[in-house]
């Protein structure tokens, strides 16, 4: 999962920032980005999964840094208008330089102090992922899932269509009106297009700004030509009193583009200005009148243009439309004789769970099918789809590929069945190489410190590997086929759906001591009392299996000490190491 806070934190953070590098700060900017923040973080520590997480998250420091970065141009700003006698630019200038100087100096060593301490959270694996070069993260969790592969140009086409067009003309209009709210697309544009290249499934950030770029030619321009026709009609022009211009700041950012200016704006711009301007003065009538031509040639061929365009994108997402909400748990198909029929094993398999089994049930599965468990099948399950916690799914994946005797052992502690997606994919088998290299870079006995990718578990040439054959993901999901069984002491098949994508199995002889210990209130650990979020425990009989585990140190988590890293992780780090000696 991907905290969209995180994003637009950082998002507006930038932008204030940004404003300041082009000498656009002022008290109501530091007003407006201060009380955002103020209040922002303050909502956010109340909720009970957040806590003083954007205090200690090193993702979310830049949007602190851009606060205290406010606060300290604020007050020079305050010390300025308090001088009398004025300060010059460059007196100014080094003011600032020596109370930024001296702030870094006390923000450095209260940062060192809590480096120290253990405050401050590492950068998440794909948080960080987005700005190295490599595919990998050092976490096989993160590295299984498909959408974390880089964007290709084809996905820019397919998603965006045309607009991607309009909206770079957009970008360009953006300095048509150089206010501080026509920064900010330029930016998102920047940022989302960056964010995308690295993680495809990170496309979906370009569509609003995409949109919101897309429109602002056509917009402009539709506003321009209309504008020439209402010039006709009106008598002489009126004359609107605009705002009055602020006086510019100097001593800063200010200063230097009023230096740059003469190159960016040259005097030959101005004049041509000045001329257009006063033509239209001298000469309002013919001056309208070319107007008003220049606006039909504009609008007779773009208004057709345009209206087709139009109808190619509502054709283009009403058949994305369809392709976007074909659900995988309802979907049609068609049988060897060409019959089309509608599939919803998924649908049927999760109802079957809320029909037939006993309310407090415990179902056991890939955290892909938690959602799905829990809001259609309305029965517990033993991981859903969040991956905040690393350490548990990834001895569910062990489980689910051990030795069925050893999967049952610990099965029946936890759960009072187990669903496995089986279809003609054999949805459960094929990924379940991912299962044993998750399970193993916490369980290092999974595979063995030798085999950091876990190269024992999977298919070869001649079929399963011998630790495959022997799994229970293995026999669940070939159950009934080529001599496979699941051995009946340990599962008993309940239920098997009509094309046979979903199997259910019973959990023979489940621990009711255990399933008590975890039902008790007394035994769960709550962020608060009576708090919804409960990190939960496993029931005593697990210490053995639990005691196995290694906290996972991802390659970011600098500031956990004594904690031996993965092989997998180690595979990874080694990776990079060569690939940067090898760029160099």
């Amino acid at each position: 999962m991907w905290p969209p806070n995180i994003f637009v934190n950082n998002l507006i953070g930038l932008h204030a920032a940004v404003l300041v590098g082009l000498g656009k700060f002022s008290s109501g900017l530091h007003r407006s980005y201060s009380i955002w923040y103020v209040v922002g973080t303050a909502g956010a520590t109340l909720v009970p999964v957040v806590g003083w997480t954007p205090l200690k998250s090193l993702e979310q420091m830049p949007s602190m840094a851009v606060f205290v970065g406010f606060q300290l141009l604020e007050v020079c700003d305050v010390w300025r208008r308090r001088q009398r006698q004025g300060v010059s630019a460059w007196r100014f200038f080094l003011f600032r330089v020596l109370v930024f100087a001296a702030a870094a100096g006390v923000v450095a060593s209260v940062c060192l102090v809590l480096f120290q301490m253990n405050h401050f959270s590492p950068l998440s694996s794909r948080i960080r992922a987005i700005f190295l070069k490599h595919e990998k993260t050092g976490n096989p969790l993160v590295d299984s899932v498909a959408e974390h592969q880089p964007t290709s140009v084809e996905a820019y086409d397919h998603y965006l269509g045309k607009a991607k067009g309009f909206a770079l003309v957009g970008v360009l209009l953006c300095w048509h009106q150089r206010t501080p709210a026509k920064v900010f697309p330029v930016i998102f544009a920047i940022v989302a297009y960056t964010f995308s290249l690295k993680m495809n499934r990170l496309i979906i950030i370009c569509g609003p700004v995409v949109s919101m770029l897309a429109g602002y030619p056509v917009g402009i321009a539709a506003d321009w030509c209309v504008e020439q026709c209402l010039l006709l009609l009106r008598g002489r022009a009126a004359q609107v009193a605009g705002r009055p211009e602020a006086p510019r700041r100097t001593g800063g950012m200010g200063s230097i583009y009023q230096a740059l200016e003469p190159i960016v704006w040259p005097t030959e711009f101005r004049d041509l200005v000045a001329a257009k301007n006063g033509f239209g003065a001298r000469a309002p009538v013919l001056d309208r009148l070319l107007r008003l031509a220049v606006a039909l040639a504009m609008a007779r061929p773009a208004l057709p243009f345009l209206v087709q365009q139009a109808r190619d994108w509502a054709e283009f997402c009403n058949a994305s439309a369809v392709s976007f909400s074909h659900p995988g748990i309802v979907f049609q198909a068609q049988l060897n004789d060409g019959t089309s029929v509608m599939v919803d094993d998924g649908l049927k398999g999760y109802q079957w769970l809320t029909k037939n089994t006993p309310e407090g049930s415990r179902v056991f599965s890939w955290w892909d099918y938690g959602y799905q468990i829990t809001g259609i099948g309305n029965r517990t399950s033993l991981a859903d789809g969040n991956t905040w916690n690393h350490e548990h799914i990834a001895t569910i994946g062990r489980i689910l590929s051990s030795h069925e005797t050893k999967a049952w052992r610990a099965m029946r502690h936890l759960a009072d069945y187990v669903l496995v997606h089986v279809g003609n994919e054999e949805t459960d088998l094929g990924i379940s190489t991912h299962f044993a290299r998750i399970g193993s870079s916490v369980f290092p006995d999974v595979c063995g410190e030798d085999d950091p990718t876990c190269t024992k578990y999977g298919f070869t040439h001649a079929g399963p590997s011998k630790m495959m054959r022997e799994s229970f993901v293995y026999r669940a999901v070939r159950n009934g086929k080529e001599g496979v069984h699941v051995n009946p002491k340990y599962f008993k098949l309940v239920h098997s759906t009509r094309f046979d994508i979903i199997r259910i199995f019973k959990v023979v002889n489940i621990s009711e001591e255990s399933k008590e210990w975890v039902s008790n209130p007394a035994n769960r650990v709550c962020d608060a009392p009576g708090s919804w979020y409960c990190v939960g425990q496993y029931p005593p009989a697990l210490d053995k299996l639990i005691a196995k585990r290694k906290n996972f140190a991802q390659l970011e988590d600098f500031n956990k000490k004594n904690q031996e890293k993965s092989a997998y992780t180690k595979l990874i780090e080694e990776r990079q190491r060569q690939q940067l000696s090898d760029n160099v």
